[in-house]
């Protein structure tokens, strides 16, 4: 009796469910990331930094650019920290419990950048100096500063306590300024010297971080030689005030800002 070889069928049972697996992985993959849904008056700042981002990182990711107007409803992909690589002006160059300082609403008005006019200096020695010889009952005038490599580590952003007690700051020959003005300090003579790729990475992320943080725009920053009431050369005549206005505002997708190319204009006539 002839006998038909036998024939394997397709296994189509188990190719269905390989089909499903790999499906399930795509999903767990494209689900890894949060969703957000953009609302009234958003930026790519504002949803950025409230989840911990850089515009960088979140425009990426959304493969927008980062001067892209944000539509009511409109879905982003919130990535996850650890699927991100990390850039130079990336939240690492924060320091740490930065983001849990409680900032007063609506106190802060302007953002000054000043120089300390020493290559050396330290917070700890500004801090005496400001608190014995200058008799500011609380220390350190700046709300931050930022190392060039000598007394601190270059790039190095230190939190004064006038920060995170949201105190007043005492860097400004006006009161009513003080009241209302965040100080940065870079340390370095920038009469003399230029300041680091560092400290001006480092101040990148921070005034992006505080101009989000306080809802401010960058009509907010100032030089010291700008807003002080008595003329000062601070920051220094190598301060790059131009360019860092041009890609803060290239950041946020935000137009042209004329108060720091005006500070500049003013350097140059009143220099002695």
């Amino acid at each position: 009796m002839a006998t038909r070889p036998l024939t394997r069928r397709p296994a189509r049972g188990h190719a269905c469910i390989c089909v499903l697996a790999l499906a399930g992985v795509c999903l767990s993959i494209a689900t890894a990331d949060g969703n957000y849904t953009v609302k009234r008056n958003d930026t790519l700042t504002d949803v950025a930094h409230q989840h911990g981002l850089t515009v960088r990182e979140l425009a990426e990711s959304n493969g927008l650019a980062n001067s892209d107007k944000l539509r009511v409803g409109q879905k982003l992909i919130i990535p996850e920290s650890g699927t991100i690589k990390e850039e130079p002006t990336s939240r690492s160059l924060l320091p740490k419990g930065l983001n849990k300082v409680r900032v007063d609403p609506g106190k802060w008005k302007y953002i000054v950048i000043h120089h300390s006019a020493s290559r050396n200096a330290s917070v700890k020695g500004m801090d005496y100096y400001h608190r014995v010889e200058r008799h500011m009952e609380n220390g350190l005038a700046y709300h931050f500063v930022i190392g060039n490599g000598h007394s601190m580590k270059d790039g190095e952003i230190a939190i004064g306590h006038r920060w995170t007690a949201q105190l007043d700051g005492g860097h400004l020959a006006s009161e009513a300024l003080n009241k209302k003005s965040i100080g940065i300090c870079l340390v370095g003579n920038f009469d003399q010297d230029h300041p680091t790729k560092n400290q001006m990475d480092s101040l990148h992320a921070l005034v992006e971080f505080l101009l989000a943080r306080c809802h401010l725009g960058t009509d907010a920053l100032k030089t010291h030689q700008q807003i002080n009431p008595i003329y000062t050369r601070c920051p220094g005549n190598n301060f790059p005030g131009k360019r860092f206005l041009k890609e803060l505002e290239s950041e946020r997708g935000s137009g042209p800002s004329t108060s720091m190319v005006q500070s500049a204009a003013g350097s140059q006539a009143l220099r002695p």
